[in-house]
């Protein structure tokens, strides 16, 4: 097929048009087809091809996590760079999503902004310092992760496996240095009613209904609490009802109602905690209404928030990378989630820093500023070099 794109003279533009034009969307999300598989590829002889070694480990069937190393003057100590390989659906978009053109310094194309920049600008860094011959002070490792848009599989095997002193995560944040951010809880409730025929409705128990007034009763005790809740960095958690299914066709009284939902948490929360309000409000339900059948299924999704002190030291050398580079530094929290807090959790300081938006994330038209690609660089570039 001919290439619909004209590929950058800049070096480090050209790489990330190159692994935008490759499809990597989550098998788990929709037109996920090859997974992160092309995105190993490329990374493999990028670095190969520097003379730095690689190795993959397998995640899940056919997905592999990928790390490559740069020896540094402490080879006992280690600064992890992260980024994750896989990309949300196209479905949404209304540009070409693997043709990643450049206009008006504007990089177009899924995954541009979340996260190939980052991943980019991550392992040029390293590049330029093997290619320079001085040693880092200590050993820069660069991890690409599968699914971290679906379950952050490849960042938990990650952190489970890999020693390091502390972690920078590739996400979009505008170059600032994101020291906390919050969790998740995701889970199902679901309500079985009675199958009838709608010209006799009195026959069966519509599960739709019954779990109207469960949502209302839900926002009704649930919301208050949050007004009690706050962080400086993230701000207060929130509740999202994302998803409802239920009823075979408009003539029946539908036999089952399910929702999905999604309870952002902050630091200082902990997700499985924060269940037992919603069990509480499932046991009152009953009581009030002895025939429902309702039920909280397992959550499908526990991730902690991430909070690192301010006076870490990969927080302030960040903070001085980028206050060399671009000649500012804001140290500041974000309300979404990351693979960050894979590491924090297992007692890792880890920050979240790099080039894009998030407003551009998952969005119809995603873009990234070329300034800003080539400004990451140089700050992860600083950071390498002076994580004493």
């Amino acid at each position: 097929m001919k290439q619909m794109w004209t590929r950058s003279e800049n070096n480090i533009l050209a790489t990330l048009q190159d692994v935008v034009a490759l499809q990597s969307v989550n098998p788990d999300l929709p037109g996920g087809n090859h997974g992160e598989c092309l995105m190993v590829d490329f990374i493999s002889r990028f670095f190969k091809e520097i003379e730095l070694p690689c190795q993959e480990y397998e995640v899940l069937p056919g997905r592999n996590n990928i790390v490559a190393s740069l020896e540094g003057q402490d080879p006992s100590r280690v600064l992890l760079f992260e980024c994750h390989m896989d990309t949300a659906s196209v479905g949404v978009m209304t540009i070409p999503p693997f043709e990643p053109h450049i206009r008006e310094g504007l990089l177009y194309g899924r995954g541009s902004c979340d996260t190939k920049a980052g991943g980019v600008a991550m392992i040029h860094a390293m590049k330029r310092i093997k290619e320079s011959g001085e040693k880092p002070p200590c050993t820069i490792q660069f991890a690409g992760a599968v699914d971290e848009e679906y379950l952050f599989r490849g960042a938990l095997d990650l952190a489970a496996n890999l020693k390091a002193e502390a972690v920078v995560v590739a996400e979009p944040t505008d170059l600032s240095v994101i020291r906390a951010h919050k969790g998740v809880a995701r889970f199902k409730i679901r309500i079985e009613g009675i199958a009838a025929h709608s010209s006799k409705p009195y026959l069966g128990v519509n599960a739709i209904v019954k779990m109207a007034q469960l949502i209302t009763d839900i926002e009704r005790e649930v919301l208050p609490t949050f007004q009690e809740k706050d962080h400086p960095l993230t701000g207060g958690p929130t509740l999202n009802i994302g998803v409802i299914s239920g009823g075979a066709q408009v003539n029946f009284v539908p036999d089952s109602c399910t929702i999905e939902i999604d309870r952002r948490v902050i630091p200082g929360e902990i997700a499985e905690q924060t269940l037992s309000i919603f069990e509480k409000i499932l046991s009152h339900a009953k009581t009030k209404d002895p025939d429902l059948k309702v039920k909280l299924e397992d959550p499908f999704l526990l991730d902690g928030a991430m909070e690192t002190p301010e006076d870490s030291r990969i927080v302030q050398v960040a903070s001085d990378a980028s206050q060399t580079v671009i000649g500012n530094s804001t140290i500041t929290g974000v309300p979404y989630g990351t693979d960050a807090s894979k590491f924090t959790a297992v007692g890792i300081p880890a920050i979240v820093l790099g080039p894009g938006s998030i407003d551009q994330a998952h969005g119809a038209v995603e873009w990234v500023e070329c300034s800003q690609v080539l400004q990451a660089v140089d700050i992860y570039q600083a950071i390498m070099m002076n994580f004493h």
